[in-house]
């Protein structure tokens, strides 16, 4: 199944520039075992924004839980999430 998620994060006041870095850090190598797995099949950077990524999981619980385990999922502004269809084969056979 696959789902577009956007993810808007912002560094709270509290904490120090290094230590954002560090969960920065941890996001960056968490994603990419997301990737590595097969879990995202692709990841955008939106310029002064966040990131969109397409994920393709088994449901929407998996999609949950895998979002949920970020390093990162606390200090999410925006969570965006959407299931999506592919419309080429219909786009083929018209």
């Amino acid at each position: 199944m696959l789902f577009s998620v956007r993810l808007v994060s912002r560094q709270p006041h509290e904490m120090s520039p290094e230590s954002w870095q560090a969960l920065v850090s941890e996001q960056y190598h968490s994603t990419r075992t997301h990737y590595e797995q097969g879990k995202i099949r692709a990841i955008y950077r939106e310029t002064g924004l966040g990131v969109l990524a397409v994920y393709d999981v088994a449901d929407a619980r998996e999609m949950d839980q895998l979002l949920a385990a970020l390093p990162m999922s606390r200090y999410f502004a925006e969570v965006s999430v959407h299931a999506l269809w592919d419309m080429v084969p219909g786009l083929q056979t018209a």
